[in-house]
């Protein structure tokens, strides 16, 4: 079984300092709450920078999630329940996904199950299936040690030491509980507690790929390993 993790993810809820930044008046006027909008950067950059909002180049970009998923369980390896997807975010927040989850293209309607699973904390199926569950103030080591519990972790990361991907599924595929964490951030690196968890570093490209390709290519080497 595969374990993916996105993490230092750019999900979150507007924070309450840039909610009441001058730029952002008219939202305010609309009548939704802070908890009701998703940190977008497309919206809301001159409030983050002029704000000095922290690492606010890492922020704000919840479309790299949703692409990352879109890809992630369309692929054979998840519909086979053989990979497992946790969603690690830059305020210690995680997100378990269930089997058989299927994520909506449309970013809107993306952005609105976001909004409603950071409020309740868990999204249901009509059957009563358990398709997300948020678990808060779960920092990247509880979520190694306490829930994925694997046998190897490997961080993909322009920092690592590069090794083809063909060669990094191989050693994957033969470990019973892999665990493999990618970067759901636009700029930056891994914060030092996701950094210092890795028991191995690899970079697969002399330059920084998309995280939807790094899914992509990486579950495909890895199914050449593990599906007939």
């Amino acid at each position: 079984m595969l374990n993916l993790i996105i993490a230092d993810t750019s999900l979150e809820t507007i924070p309450d300092n840039l909610y009441r930044h001058p730029s952002l008046r008219k939202l305010r006027h609309s009548g939704k709450k802070p908890s009701d909008i998703l940190l977008d950067r497309s919206f809301h950059h001159f409030a983050m920078v002029s704000t000095g909002l922290e690492n606010h180049h890492k922020r704000g970009r919840p479309d790299i999630l949703h692409i990352a998923l879109i890809n992630a369980l369309a692929t054979p390896l998840y519909r086979n329940n053989m990979m497992k997807v946790f969603i690690h975010t830059v305020n210690n927040n995680v997100i378990c996904v269930g089997d058989n989850v299927r994520i909506p293209k449309s970013y809107i309607r993306f952005e609105g199950l976001m909004i409603n699973l950071l409020k309740t904390k868990k999204i249901i199926s009509d059957e009563g299936r358990l398709l997300l569950e948020l678990r808060s103030q779960t920092n990247f080591k509880r979520l190694i040690k306490e829930i994925v519990k694997s046998d190897i972790v490997v961080g993909l990361s322009t920092t690592g030491v590069y090794r083809k991907l063909e060669s990094i599924a191989i050693d994957l595929s033969s470990q019973n509980n892999p665990c493999v964490v990618i970067g759901g951030f636009p700029n930056g690196y891994f914060s030092d507690s996701v950094d210092s968890c890795f028991d191995k570093k690899y970079s697969i490209s002399s330059v920084g790929l998309e995280s939807q390709v790094v899914v992509s290519r990486l579950v495909y080497e890895y199914e050449k390993n593990v599906l007939a």
